[in-house]
């Protein structure tokens, strides 16, 4: 009995060592070791309305002055992430948006501002990678 019961500890105390070996093993083959580099967005915000504008002004950071934005040739709301819309240093986060709508209503809102991944992973996907701001929403009151 006591033989049993000692190759029975033994065979139990083996498959726990392999166990941990695997999982030790699959581990390094696997290392995430990730550069230490940050990733930064320069381009610009676009802002998406729910209807269509008659003016827009915009900026960034707390406390900033609205600037007037005009739509590029493809009928797109883009602001620059430059001067006179940021004032450095500002992390982009949020954007401060004025507008009046065609069809009247106004609106002055703080609006989020997210990110999403450019779906690029230099250094695996563990690692992270690029991204770019999502077009922000603007909605009129």
């Amino acid at each position: 009995m006591k033989r049993r019961w000692g190759l029975l500890v033994a065979v139990g105390m083996g498959v726990a060592v392999l166990a941990v070996i695997a999982v030790i093993g699959g581990m390094s083959r696997d290392p995430r070791v990730c550069p230490a580099i940050g990733y930064a967005y320069t381009g610009p915000v676009e802002l998406v309305f729910s209807t269509s504008p008659a003016s827009v002004a915009a900026c960034f950071g707390e406390g900033c002055t609205p600037q007037v934005v005009v739509q590029n040739d493809e009928r797109k709301w883009l602001v620059p992430q430059s001067r006179p819309y940021l004032n450095e240093p500002v992390s982009v986060t949020s954007i401060h948006v004025e507008a009046t709508a065609a069809l009247g209503g106004r609106t002055a809102v703080d609006l989020p501002v997210e990110t999403e991944s450019t779906g690029e992973h230099p250094f695996g996907v563990g690692c992270g990678g690029p991204f770019r701001f999502k077009p922000v929403p603007v909605i009129f009151n």
